[in-house]
């Protein structure tokens, strides 16, 4: 009689197991382990920028209010740097 109630070990899974080649944003489950899967898609779409491009794009920004800010992030880091300099 087997035991029902042992657990199944299995090899670690590597993130080369998991990888779908040619499609970046793809993850494979591997031995039902849709932890490490999630957590390996989350890595990837991370890493691609892909995230940060939807954060942008979820409203419109005007290319005047774009440089505006661009200035003002350009004064701030000459004023630290002027300010860390003496």
């Amino acid at each position: 009689m087997k035991d029902s109630n042992k657990k199944q070990f299995y090899k670690k899974v590597t993130k080369e197991d998991m990888a779908v080649y040619g499609k970046p944003s793809v993850v494979k489950v591997v031995n039902n382990q849709i932890e490490l899967a999630i957590k390996l898609w989350k890595r990837k779409l991370k890493d691609s920028g892909q995230i940060e491009l939807l954060k942008e794009r979820k409203e419109y920004i005007k290319p005047s209010t774009k440089k505006r800010k661009q200035k003002q992030q350009a004064k701030r880091s000459l004023e630290r740097k002027r300010m860390f300099d003496n």
